[in-house]
């Protein structure tokens, strides 16, 4: 399990909540670290999670998500992409030697390996829509008391949503 800290901003309804987190442990080693924050740099993330345990707003908590959701996502995001691009490459570079004369294969490859790479993000992005959220949800799995120090000295900071 991938787990972080974090404090309860609101209740979007009675089984899901948005909890703010600073970017720690799992974020250290994760290749798009710096990318995730999509122009912020306070590290902190929104995030919204399954809250069973009912925690309320200004609670601190421990969230976690599965290996399995989160391996799923990694490879829909980063690995599917990839293979797809290779093979739109692959295939651009036999029908430009074999079926399409006149036409270079490397300019074939490269208009195919980026049609497939771009049809790949418009499938994942329409194919996200239909997903169940509720499969790559967090979930809150502890309610931390107030008097216990958050792991990496983590400070209770403004929870207005970080704006």
């Amino acid at each position: 399990m991938i787990e972080e800290f974090g404090y309860v901003v609101s209740l979007k309804s009675d089984e899901v909540a948005v909890v703010t987190c600073v970017k720690t442990g799992a974020c250290k080693g994760c290749a798009s670290e710096k990318m995730c924050s999509l122009g912020r740099d306070d590290g902190k993330r929104l995030v919204e999670v399954h809250n069973q345990l009912h925690a309320q707003p200004g609670n601190r908590v421990k969230i976690a998500t599965t290996n399995r959701a989160f391996y799923k996502s990694s490879f829909l995001v980063y690995i599917l992409p990839l293979i797809l691009l290779l093979i739109g490459a692959g295939l651009g570079q036999w029908l430009g030697t074999s079926v399409l004369t006149g036409v270079d294969p490397n300019l074939s490859a490269l208009i195919l390996g980026v049609l497939f790479l771009a049809a790949t993000f418009v499938g994942i992005h329409y194919w996200n829509r239909h997903l169940p959220k509720e499969e790559y949800m967090p979930t809150i799995v502890d309610i931390i008391p107030q008097d216990e120090a958050m792991p990496c000295g983590e400070l209770r900071e403004n929870l207005s949503h970080g704006h």
